[in-house]
C-alpha cells in the first residue's frame, strides 16, 4: 500500500484544484515561509478525519476553507481527497484503489467519502486504525509531534507506541465494552430499586386481592339474589298495570259515544249557520244589484254630458280649420316672388364660375413651362457636385496615409525614448544589485545569533509547561470522579420518576381516576394527598404513619366532583377509593395549648405539612387531631397524662391510638411515598451542587488547558521563528545567487538595447520622406475641388431664382383655385334655396286640401255622438222596474236568515250538557292513569336499577332469576349478605387485577435482572480477555522497538547508550515510557539538558525504530529536523532510505541535505499574494540524467 496523490480545491491558500502526485521513495515539499507547503500536512492531517481545529493551526474549522484575497473571492467549500493504492490489501476494503475524500462548506455542512460513497466519521476511523495512518497514527509527524516524544511526560508517550503495537483498535473496542458495562451497572441499579419497591407491593396487594375474591363470591350471590327479587316485584307491577289498563278500556269506551254524539251535534249546528250565511249572502246580493242599477243610471248620464262636450269641441276645430284655409292662401303669392329672384341670381354665379376657371387653367400652363426649366437647371448642377465629391473621397484617401506616417513617426520616436528609459533603468539595477549582496550577507550574521537566543528560551518554557501539566491531570481526576457521582445521582432520580410517573405504590383505583383526570374524563381532581403536601425529611415517617392509607386518598373541587369520581370507579369496576371534598371536609384542630410545653412534644401533625391554604380543612381533618412525638417513652407519658384522648405518632413511626391501643415495629425508609417524594427532592439539591462542582472544576481545567495551550503555543512559536530563522538563512543563499543571475542578465539586456534603438532611428528617416510626398498631392487636390466649387456656386444661383418664380405661381394658382371653390359652394347655395321654396309651394296647395277633408271629418263626429246620446236615454227608461223587483227578493231572504239561527241556538243548549258528561269522564280517566303510571314508574325506576347496578335488561334479569318461593325469606337473606359486604370494609377490587400485573412485571424484572447479570459477565470477560491481548501485544512490540532504537540511536549518535523504560512494568497498559540516554563521551540524567538538535535527534531515532516494526504504508514528515545541523540532517536523510522499502516519505523541509535525498522535489510558491502554486521536479530522473 502506497499513497498515490493527494488532491486539493480550496483548502487555505489552494483555491485552485491541484493535484500532488507521488511515486514510491521520497518526495520532498521545499519553499520560502509563509507559501503554504504546510498547508500541505494540515490537508493530509483533515482529510484522515482530524477534528481539532488547533491542530490544524485555525481557531475555527471553516477556517481551513479559502478566504479570499483583493484581487480573488471567497472560496464556497474546501475539499481535499486522497487515493492510495490498496493492492495489498492493507486497507480493510474490497477495491484495490481507496480514494478518501472531505469536503467542507462554509454554511457547516461537511460530509466524508470512500471510492465516491458518503460514510460517517467513524468509518474513516476504523479505516485507518492499527495502521498507523489516521488523524491518531504517525504517519503526519510536525515539529511539535517530533518533541513531545522527548519533552513530553512518561505517560504522554504512549499514543505513539499503541499506535505501532497495534492495539488501538483493542483499545476502542474495550472502551465501549466498558461503556456497555456501566450502562449494564446502571440498569442493574434501576432494576435493584424498582424491584425494591416491587417486593415492598405484592404482600399488601395479595392480602387485598383475596379479600376482593370473596368480596366477588359474597356480591354474585347477592346480585342473583338481588335480581330474583326486582323480577318477582317487576310481575307483581305487570299484574297492577294490567287491571288498570282494563278498567281504563271501559271508561274510554263511555267516553268515545259521548265524543260521537258531541260531533253530530256540532255537525248539526254548523250546518244551520251554513244555511243561516247562505240566505244572509242571498239578501246582500240584491242589495247589490239594486246599488248596481243606480250606478249604471249615474254613469250614462254622465256619458251624455260628455258627448255633448265633445260636439261643442268639434264645432270649435272646424271654424279654426277655415281660418288656416284663408291664411295658406294668402301667403302663396310672396313664395312665388321669391323663387324668381333666387333664379336670377343662380345665372350670375354660373357666369363667374365660367370666366375663374379660364384664369385658372392659364396659370396651370404657365407654372408647367417653369418646371420643365428647373429640371433642366437641376441635371447641371448634380453632375458638378458628383465630380467634386469624387475629388473630396481622393483627397480623404492622401489625408489618411498622410496622418498614419505622423503616427508611425510618433510611434519611432515614442519607441526610441522608451528604450532609452529603459536602458537607464537597467544600469540603475546592475548597480543595485551590488548593493543588494552586501546587504544579504551582514543579514545572514545577525540570523546566526538570532537562532542561538532562541533555544534557549525554549528550555525555560519546556520546564514551565512541565508543572501545568501536572496540575491539570489532577484536576482531570477530580473532574472524572464528580461526572459519575453525578451520573449516578442522575440515574437515582430517573428511577425515583418512573416510579412517580407509574404511581408505583398506589392503589389501582387511584390510578384509575388520576389517569382518567389526566386524560380529560373527569373533572375536578386536584391530586392525592401525598401530592398535596410536602414535609421535611425527618417527620416524614412519622406523617406516613400517621396518615397511612390517607396518602391515597383523593382531593376533590367538590361533592359533584366525588360522585363523578365513584361514579366512573363503579362503571369501569375499578375499585373503590376515598375522596374528600374540599367543599365538605372541615376538620378541626386538637385545641390543647399546653401540649407545647410537655417534654418530648414536636407539634400536632397539621403543622408539619407545607400544603396550599384551599386545602386547610382537608389537611385538619386527616392530621389536626394527631399528635407527633419525639419517641415512644415521650408518647407514652403525654398519652397518659391526658387519658388517651387523642392519637399520638412517634418520629420512629410508632403509633399510641385513642383508647390506649398501641401499634409499631421496624418501617422501611424506601417504601413510603412522601419518603420517596422527599427522597427525590434531596437528590435534586445533591444534584445541583455536583452539577456546580462540576462545572466550577471544569473551568479549572479549561483554564490549565488554555495555560497549557498557551506555554505549548509559546514553544511552538519559538520553533517556528527557529524554523524562521533557518529558513532566512537557507533563503539569503538564494537570494545571493538569484541576484548574480539578475546582474548578468541586465548586462546582455543592454547590449540587445543600443543595437534596437539604432535600427529605430533608419526607419524614422524612410517615414518622414513618404510624409513629404503626401503632403505635395494633397495641395494640388484641394486647388482642383476650390475651382470647381465656384463654378457650382454660379449654378446654384440661378437654380434659387427659378425655385422662388415656382413657388410665387404656385402660391397664385392656389388663391385662383380657392376663389372657383367658393363659387362654386355658393351656386350649390343658391340652387338648394330654389328647390326648398318650389317644394313649399308645392306644399301649400297640399295643406289646403288637407283641412278640408279634416272639416268634413268632424261634422261626421259630430253626428255620431249626437247618436250615442239617443242610445243612452233609451237604455234608462227600464231601470225604475229592476229596483222595485229586487228589493222584494231581498226582504225575503232576510226572514229565513233570522229562523235558522233560533234552530243553531236550540243545538246548542244540547251540545252543553253533554259536554258535562264527557268532563265527568274524563276525570275519571285520568284518576286511573295516573294510578297506573305510578305504578309503572315503580316498574321503569326497577328496571333502570337493574341496568345501572348489573347492567341487565328485564328479559335478560328474566333469564338469569330464580322462582321466589317466599319473598320474606329472600329479603331476610339479602339483607344478610348485605352485611357481610359491608363487614368487609373497604375492598380494592382493582387489587386483584392490579397484584396480577404486579407479580407479571416481578416475574419480568426478575428475568430482565438475570439478562443484565449474564450480559455483565459477559462484558468482564471481553474486557479481561482484550486487556489480556492487549499487554501480550504491547509488551512484545515495545521490546522490539527498544532494540531497534538501541541499534539506531548507536548508528545516528555514532555511538553511545540508550533504553525505553516502562514506569511500572506490572501494569503495561497504563503507566509511562520513560527515555535514558547517553550520547558519547556525556553523562545525562535529564532529557532537557540536551541539546534542541540531540533532543531531536533521539525522537527521530524513536520514531526510525517504530517504523522498524509496525512501518506505516507512508509518512509526511513536516520540518522535523530543522533543529538538526547539516551533519545529522545528512545522516537523517540517507536513513530515510533505509526505510523506503516499506514506508513512503513525503517530506516538508528547508534543509539542503534532505532535498539532495530526495527522489522528486515539489516547489511551493506564492507569486500572487494569498494564493499558492505548485512546481514540480523529479530529482531522480534530473540525477541519472548527470550520471549519463
Amino acid at each position: 500500500m502506497y499513497l498515490k496523490s493527494l488532491e486539493l480545491q480550496g483548502f487555505k491558500s489552494f483555491p485552485d484544484k491541484i493535484e500532488l502526485k507521488f511515486n514510491k521513495g521520497i518526495t520532498a515539499v521545499v519553499g520560502p515561509n509563509g507559501s503554504g507547503k504546510s498547508n500541505i500536512g494540515d490537508a493530509m492531517r483533515w482529510v484522515m478525519g482530524e477534528q481539532s481545529s488547533k491542530a490544524l493551526r485555525g481557531e475555527k474549522m471553516a477556517g481551513v476553507i479559502f478566504h479570499g484575497t483583493q484581487t480573488r473571492p471567497k472560496a464556497p467549500f474546501a475539499q481535499v481527497t486522497i487515493t492510495i493504492d490498496n493492492e495489498d490489501g492493507a486497507l480493510e476494503y474490497d477495491s484495490d484503489t481507496v480514494s478518501v475524500s472531505r469536503k467542507l462548506y462554509r454554511n457547516g455542512d461537511s460530509f466524508y467519502m470512500i471510492n465516491g460513497k458518503e460514510v460517517n466519521l467513524k468509518d474513516i476511523v476504523e479505516l485507518f486504525m492499527d495502521t498507523g495512518l489516521g488523524r491518531d497514527g504517525y504517519s503526519i509527524i510536525g515539529q511539535g509531534r517530533i518533541a513531545d516524544i522527548v519533552n513530553g511526560k512518561s505517560n504522554d508517550r504512549r499514543e505513539i507506541f499503541e499506535e505501532a503495537a497495534g492495539i488501538s483498535k483493542f483499545r476502542s473496542k474495550k472502551k465501549e465494552a466498558e461503556k456497555k458495562l456501566a450502562a449494564a451497572e446502571d440498569n442493574l441499579s434501576r432494576i435493584n430499586d424498582i424491584m425494591g419497591e416491587i417486593e415492598g407491593r405484592i404482600g399488601p396487594l395479595k392480602a387485598q386481592a383475596e379479600k376482593a375474591e370473596k368480596f366477588r363470591v359474597l356480591d354474585e350471590e347477592k346480585r342473583k339474589l338481588e335480581v330474583s327479587v326486582w323480577v318477582h316485584k317487576l310481575n307483581e307491577y305487570m299484574s297492577q298495570i294490567a287491571g288498570y289498563e282494563e278498567k281504563l278500556s271501559a271508561v274510554k269506551k263511555e267516553y268515545e259515544v259521548i265524543t260521537q254524539e258531541l260531533e253530530s251535534i256540532e255537525d248539526d249546528i254548523n250546518d244551520s249557520f251554513a244555511k243561516s250565511a247562505e240566505k244572509s249572502e242571498l239578501a246582500d246580493s240584491y242589495k247589490n244589484q239594486i246599488h248596481q242599477v243606480e250606478l249604471e243610471n249615474s254613469q250614462a248620464l254622465s256619458k251624455i254630458a260628455v258627448y255633448e262636450n265633445d260636439i261643442s269641441h268639434l264645432e270649435d276645430n272646424i271654424l279654426k280649420l277655415k281660418e288656416q284655409i284663408s291664411e295658406s292662401n294668402s301667403s302663396k303669392y310672396y313664395l312665388e316672388a321669391e323663387l324668381k329672384t333666387r333664379r336670377q341670381k343662380l345665372e350670375e354665379l354660373d357666369e363667374k364660375k365660367a370666366k375663374q376657371q379660364e384664369a385658372v387653367d392659364c396659370k396651370e400652363k404657365e407654372l408647367s413651362e417653369l418646371i420643365d426649366k428647373t429640371a433642366l437647371s437641376d441635371k447641371s448642377v448634380s453632375e458638378a457636385g458628383s465630380f467634386i465629391n469624387e475629388l473630396y473621397m481622393k483627397k480623404s484617401e492622401v489625408s489618411f496615409r498622410l496622418e498614419n506616417a505622423k503616427n508611425n513617426l510618433s510611434d519611432i520616436d515614442e519607441q526610441i525614448e522608451n528604450s532609452l528609459e529603459r536602458k537607464k533603468q537597467l544600469e540603475e539595477h546592475s548597480k543595485l544589485s551590488s548593493k543588494e549582496l552586501k546587504e544579504l550577507r551582514e543579514s545572514k550574521g545577525k540570523a546566526d545569533e538570532n537562532k542561538q537566543e532562541l533555544t534557549n528560551r525554549m528550555s525555560g518554557l519546556a520546564k514551565l509547561l512541565e508543572t501545568r501539566n501536572t496540575k491539570l491531570s489532577e484536576c482531570r481526576k477530580n473532574l472524572t470522579d464528580t461526572e459519575i457521582q453525578l451520573r449516578d445521582v442522575e440515574n437515582r432520580i430517573k428511577t425515583i420518576a418512573d416510579l412517580e410517573n407509574s404511581m408505583e405504590g398506589f392503589q389501582f383505583s387511584v390510578k384509575h381516576i388520576m389517569k382518567a383526570s389526566q386524560q380529560g374524563r373527569i373533572s375536578g381532581i386536584c391530586g392525592t394527598v401525598s401530592q398535596l403536601i410536602s414535609v421535611e425529611t425527618k417527620y416524614s415517617v412519622a406523617i406516613e404513619t400517621a396518615l397511612g392509607g390517607a396518602l391515597q386518598n383523593i382531593v376533590v373541587n367538590n361533592e359533584d366532583s366525588a360522585k363523578r369520581g365513584i361514579r366512573l370507579l363503579k362503571e369501569n369496576r375499578a375499585g373503590r377509593a376515598t375522596f374528600l371534598p374540599v367543599t365538605s371536609v372541615r376538620g378541626n384542630r386538637l385545641n390543647m395549648p399546653q401540649l407545647e410545653n410537655e417534654d418530648g412534644f414536636v407539634a400536632l401533625g397539621c403543622e408539619l405539612v407545607k400544603y396550599d391554604s384551599q386545602f386547610e380543612g382537608v389537611i385538619n381533618s386527616l392530621l389536626g387531631r394527631i399528635c407527633i412525638a419525639e419517641d415512644i417513652d415521650s408518647a407514652t407519658l403525654i398519652a397518659k397524662k391526658y387519658g388517651y384522648k387523642f392519637r399520638i405518632v412517634t418520629l420512629d413511626g410508632q403509633v399510641i391510638n385513642a383508647g390506649g391501643s398501641f401499634t409499631g415495629g421496624s418501617v422501611s425508609k424506601q417504601t413510603g411515598l412522601l419518603t420517596r417524594k422527599n427522597e427525590a427532592e434531596a437528590l435534586a439539591k445533591k444534584k445541583t451542587a455536583l452539577e456546580n462542582s462540576f462545572t466550577e472544576l471544569k473551568q479549572q481545567v479549561e483554564k490549565l488547558n488554555q495555560e497549557v495551550s498557551k506555554y505549548t503555543a509559546d514553544t511552538e512559536g519559538l520553533r517556528e521563528k527557529l524554523s524562521q530563522v533557518n529558513s532566512d538563512i537557507l533563503r539569503f543563499e538564494m537570494e545571493i545567487k538569484r541576484v548574480s543571475e539578475y546582474y548578468s542578465d541586465y548586462e546582455n539586456k543592454l547590449d540587445e538595447i543600443e543595437t534596437f534603438i539604432e535600427t529605430l532611428k533608419n526607419k524614422y528617416k524612410i517615414v518622414s520622406g513618404d510624409i513629404d510626398k503626401a503632403q505635395t498631392e494633397l495641395s494640388e487636390i484641394e486647388a482642383e475641388i476650390s475651382d470647381n466649387e465656384a463654378k457650382l456656386a454660379d449654378s446654384q444661383n440661378e437654380q434659387a431664382e427659378l425655385k422662388n418664380k415656382r413657388e410665387q405661381l404656385s402660391e397664385e394658382l392656389s388663391q385662383m383655385k380657392i376663389m372657383a371653390a367658393e363659387l362654386s359652394k355658393d351656386l350649390d347655395a343658391c340652387k338648394l334655396s330654389i328647390s326648398q321654396l318650389e317644394e313649399t309651394i308645392g306644399d301649400s296647395d297640399t295643406d289646403s286640401g288637407k283641412l278640408n277633408d279634416n272639416i268634413s271629418e268632424c261634422e261626421k263626429k259630430i253626428a255620431e255622438k249626437k247618436e250615442l246620446i239617443f242610445q243612452t236615454k233609451q237604455e234608462l227608461s227600464g231601470a225604475d222596474e229592476k229596483i222595485a223587483a229586487a228589493q222584494k227578493m231581498a226582504e225575503q231572504a232576510q226572514r229565513e236568515h233570522i229562523e235558522l239561527d233560533n234552530a243553531a241556538n236550540k243545538l246548542r243548549t244540547k251540545q252543553k250538557h253533554k259536554m258535562d258528561e264527557k268532563e265527568t269522564l274524563s276525570g275519571q280517566i285520568t284518576r286511573a292513569e295516573e294510578q297506573k303510571k305510578s305504578v309503572t314508574a315503580g316498574f321503569d325506576k326497577l328496571v333502570a336499577q337493574l341496568w345501572d347496578d348489573y347492567e341487565l335488561t328485564r328479559s335478560d334479569a328474566a333469564e338469569i332469576a330464580e322462582d321466589i318461593v317466599d319473598i320474606t325469606v329472600a329479603n331476610r337473606r339479602l339483607n344478610e349478605l348485605r352485611g357481610k359486604i359491608r363487614n368487609l370494609g373497604s375492598v380494592n377490587l382493582g387489587a386483584i387485577e392490579e397484584y396480577a400485573e404486579v407479580s407479571q412485571r416481578h416475574e419480568f424484572l426478575t428475568g430482565q435482572l438475570n439478562d443484565v447479570n449474564t450480559s455483565k459477565t459477559e462484558l468482564e470477560k471481553l474486557i479481561e480477555d482484550l486487556t489480556e491481548n492487549m499487554k501480550n501485544m504491547f509488551t512484545d512490540s515495545f521490546e522490539r522497538i527498544n532494540a531497534n532504537f538501541k541499534k539506531i540511536f548507536t548508528e545516528l549518535f555514532g555511538g553511545g547508550q540508550c533504553e525505553l523504560i516502562l514506569t511500572d512494568p506490572n501494569n503495561v497498559l497504563e503507566c509511562g515510557i520513560e527515555i535514558n540516554v547517553q550520547p558519547p563521551g556525556k553523562v545525562i540524567t535529564n532529557l532537557m539538558s540536551l541539546s534542541g538538535g540531540e533532543q531531536a535527534l533521539v525522537a527521530i531515532a524513536i520514531y526510525f525504530a517504530i517504523l522498524k516494526i509496525s512501518p506505516s504504508p507512508f509518512c509526511l514528515l513536516d520540518e522535523i529536523e530543522a533543529a538538526l545541523d547539516d551533519v545529522n540532517v545528512s545522516k537523517y536523510a540517507q536513513y530515510l532510505h533505509h526505510l523506503t522499502d516499506k514506508t513512503q516519505f513525503i517530506t516538508i523541509t528547508h534543509r539542503r541535505g534532505t532535498m539532495e535525498e530526495a527522489d522528486v522535489l515539489y516547489g511551493v510558491t506564492m507569486q500572487e499574494k494569498g494564493v499558492s502554486k505548485l512546481l514540480k521536479m523529479d530529482v531522480s530522473e534530473t540525477r541519472q540524467m548527470k550520471l549519463e
